[in-house]
């Protein structure tokens, strides 16, 4: 998976968590040497010839082919193999939204994509705000609307990178699936959850990034007992992680402020 024409935007972008990856997993992503020579004329002598070293800094689009063709077939993109899954990418809509929670400055991704199989897949991915490029509109004023009691359990799981030692009251399937709840439906009202073609109607959430590329590091990744639970949209499997970069051609991205605009400013924080 590519890059696709000249136009793409990194809409998200997490420099520590590459960096971090890279360190692990021995890719070098750090800026190298190039040798510049330049000629020049000396009075009266021979064409003089100068070296001079300066650093070369990779830009994003070239780190990323780095750590994807490191990582090779251990990011799965068709998930028809059973858990665990170490690295995750896609193509698809990726909504962008708050985290709401005692952390400020935490955000959300959600995509949903089906298998080859027919496996339906909810993925869920909690970032920095920071890490969030501006044209998305971080910063904007949003609507609020209902917010999950178990914030605090999902804070504490994802603290511990989804690890079962930081399960107090809950198994692995009903935190994933509390954790998809906060990624799809954190900050819906009655209202805006009637409004399936107006998805800015939905609190919290600042914009969404149609036929995007992403990259994402798993914590957990689980599939649903079909007895065990009946969701308002059906899932098979939950993958829960971290983004590395969402990436989109620039008219996919768009900014919930633009819509909102005409809509009542006192729903708005």
């Amino acid at each position: 998976m590519g890059e696709r024409g000249e136009s793409v935007r990194y809409a998200y972008w997490s420099d520590r968590r590459v960096r971090s990856i890279a360190d692990d997993d021995g890719i070098n992503i750090d800026p190298r040497w190039k040798t510049k020579i330049s000629l020049f004329k000396i009075p009266l002598l021979q064409t003089g010839i100068d070296l001079e070293r300066e650093v070369r800094t990779f830009q994003r689009k070239e780190i990323a082919k780095r750590i994807e063709r490191a990582i090779g077939d251990l990011a799965v993109e068709d998930f028809v193999t059973p858990p665990p899954t170490r690295y995750a990418r896609g193509i698809g809509r990726v909504e962008f939204s708050h985290f709401v929670c005692e952390e400020q400055g935490r955000v959300v991704l959600g995509m949903r994509t089906v298998a080859s199989d027919g496996t339906r897949v909810a993925v869920c991915l909690f970032g920095s705000q920071d890490s969030v490029a501006g044209f998305m509109g971080p910063r904007d004023p949003v609507a609020s609307g209902w917010s999950s009691s178990a914030m605090w359990s999902v804070t504490r799981w994802l603290a511990e990178n989804c690890a079962a030692s930081g399960l107090r009251h809950d198994d692995p399937q009903s935190i994933s699936v509390e954790a998809m709840k906060i990624a799809f439906d954190q900050g819906f009202t009655r209202e805006s959850r009637e409004a399936v073609d107006q998805p800015w109607q939905r609190g919290y959430t600042f914009g969404d990034a149609a036929d995007a590329e992403w990259f994402a590091e798993i914590y957990s990744d689980v599939v649903l007992d079909k007895d065990r639970w009946s969701l308002d949209e059906p899932v098979d499997r939950i993958l829960v992680g971290a983004p590395l970069w969402v990436r989109t051609p620039r008219a996919a991205a768009r900014r919930y402020r633009d819509f909102r605009r005409g809509m009542n400013v006192k729903r708005y924080q």
